[in-house]
């Protein structure tokens, strides 16, 4: 990690806390697993969530497939999705 306002803590501002990355996402079945993987390779980051939010393709199967945990939301819309994934994430 690379940032300055970070420099005073040796750039480990999150240490003694769980981060958690949530994507809500629907029909991103090309992208999800290239983005699942930049940041599921970040030491500062405890878990990546995908919220499939009724995709009609695999965008669920390319998250885990990557790596993420995935969970569904049935309500349309991103609202819905994020408020879902914020729900079930395990960080802070």
């Amino acid at each position: 990690m690379n940032c300055p306002a970070c420099a005073p803590h040796n750039g480990r501002v999150w240490q003694g806390h769980r981060v958690s990355v949530v994507f809500p996402k629907n029909n991103e079945e090309k992208e999800i697993a290239a983005a699942v993987s930049d940041f599921g390779g970040i030491e500062a980051v405890d878990e990546v969530l995908v919220v499939d939010n009724n995709s009609g393709e695999n965008t669920a199967a390319q998250a885990e497939a990557a790596g993420a945990g995935v969970v569904r939301e049935a309500r349309q819309g991103y609202g819905h999705a994020l408020c879902r994934g914020l729900g079930e994430a395990q960080g802070e």
